[in-house]
């Protein structure tokens, strides 16, 4: 229960403490009524300020504990086996709180305690509240405690009761950790960033695990748009995924039991149709990153104008496209013109290209560079010197695809590089100064290979794909061919 229970109350009428059964002198019994009462303090100290019975009643009377005193606690604890401090019914641990939470996903994010104490918050001694608001936690069986984000009678804040038992609200919340202590990793510091997921911009729109339908993330009829800590974390099952990353596609343990949305793809260029997987649902395959990100940055939902539809683009029908769904239609280049780790038929997963700039911190929750990216990438076509610590690169081996010093042996890695190509990759990037956006879409194209895209000032105005090479025209200079250094 709640260490915010007051500790100071006069004590019950020692017939209440110990029934019908004792029979000793008065003085004896309001001694022992005394001496029990100070056993109490003793073993619960108060670790934050006691509230008045009045004020408890109004907080809890608001919440989903209201009227349900006697559930917790007894006013006979002194006929029970054993004497719980606070006249609980039972330990003051989660033991409590699961004579009454027994049903997996009953209205919530709660799974099962198994799966609860397989994770970070339910296993890590550092999972303590550390305060300041409310106070830290200073008792000695802490870790671990649904205490330590919740509180039974309910807790306010100044725009009112705080959903979910919580003692913070939203982001709060999980910052009151999540800055670098007790946690290691200091998420909150990427939330500080210009470009970021809007968790501490909006407050109030996330309405908990029950979200299913598309309005719950878009734009209309009333923009709704959201993306708390919630949306993508569930605190109750999601856990470390160990050494090295996810295969493939599967998504990251830290995101297990959240909602997902999988995609039914149809032919290039259609939107895809799509089927809500609530987070209860931690079996259906694929258990896949996009899914996740596809709750918000898909036609499922209603974008923003302008922002792009990436259910749309990934689709692996197009003629190209990143293998975020699939793997990629051109399975024969030379692994070597990939960084190493990387080769043709790898998957790549969202947070590959989005993230933190820092490296530390995994998952796209903010960034100094635009879209969330790990690494610069400049969305212009101009003229302009690209170097080798740009995103492109983290996949694509730049002493290939961008260094007209490098040895002729690497530079034809790429297909389109001499000798076939008269003026390849390399030249155009690394001698024409032509960076990657003035040629190529990132996530996929519904209507060109090779990512390629026309109508960009300098770029392409066609291009025409030929058996061993291909043709372009562009707004730099007329019309050239060229052959590739290896099929396709």
């Amino acid at each position: 229960m709640s260490a915010n229970t007051p500790k100071t109350e006069p004590a019950l009428p020692v017939e209440h403490h110990r029934g019908p059964r004792a029979r000793m002198h008065a003085g004896a019994r309001v001694l022992i009524g005394v001496t029990l009462l100070a056993c109490v303090v003793a073993a619960a100290p108060v670790l934050r300020p006691p509230r008045e019975p009045a004020a408890i009643q109004k907080v809890l009377g608001q919440g989903p504990h209201a009227g349900d005193c006697e559930q917790c606690h007894t006013m006979h604890g002194g006929d029970a086996p054993t004497v719980y401090p606070n006249a609980l019914v039972g330990p003051d641990d989660n033991t409590l709180c699961q004579r009454c939470h027994v049903t997996p996903w009953d209205g919530g994010s709660y799974a099962t305690d198994p799966l609860y104490r397989a994770t970070g918050h339910g296993s890590s001694p550092l999972m303590v509240w550390p305060g300041n608001d409310p106070p830290a936690r200073i008792d000695p069986d802490a870790p671990g405690k649904c205490l330590n984000c919740h509180d039974s009678h309910g807790w306010s804040d100044a725009a009112g009761l705080i959903p979910h038992l919580a003692v913070a609200r939203e982001e709060k919340l999980c910052f009151a950790c999540h800055d670098g202590h007790p946690s290691t990793l200091n998420v909150q510091l990427d939330f500080q960033k210009p470009y970021r997921h809007p968790a501490i911009e909006y407050t109030g729109r996330h309405a908990g695990p029950d979200e299913s339908q598309p309005t719950a993330y878009g734009v209309t009829p009333v923009n709704n748009r959201h993306a708390e800590c919630e949306d993508c974390h569930n605190a109750h099952v999601s856990r470390p995924d160990g050494l090295g990353r996810p295969l493939d596609l599967e998504a990251s343990a830290t995101t297990l039991g959240v909602s997902r949305v999988a995609v039914l793809n149809g032919t290039t260029g259609s939107p895809p149709a799509f089927t809500f997987i609530p987070g209860s649902d931690t079996l259906t395959t694929p258990l896949a990153e996009y899914q996740l990100c596809f709750k918000c940055h898909s036609s499922w939902t209603t974008q923003p104008s302008g922002k792009t539809d990436l259910a749309m683009v990934l689709n692996p029908a197009n003629p190209s496209y990143h293998p975020v769904e699939a793997q990629g239609r051109n399975l024969t280049i030379d692994s070597r013109a990939f960084t190493p780790g990387w080769k043709p038929t790898s998957f790549t997963r969202c947070g590959d290209c989005h993230g933190s700039d820092f490296g530390t911190t995994r998952g796209p929750h903010g960034s100094i560079y635009p879209a969330i990216l790990k690494k610069n990438y400049v969305a212009s076509p101009a003229s302009r010197m690209t170097t080798s610590d740009e995103i492109c690169f983290s996949c694509h081996a730049y002493e290939t695809y961008a260094d007209p010093r490098s040895p002729d042996e690497i530079q034809q890695y790429s297909r389109f590089n001499g000798p076939r190509a008269r003026v390849g990759h390399a030249a155009h990037v690394g001698e024409h100064q032509v960076p990657c956006y003035a040629c190529h879409v990132t996530h996929g194209s519904a209507s060109m290979p090779f990512l390629l895209v026309k109508g960009r000032l300098p770029g392409l105005t066609n291009y025409v794909q030929s058996f061993d090479g291909g043709t372009c025209s562009t707004t730099c200079h007329g019309t050239e061919s060229y052959t590739v250094n290896y099929a396709r």
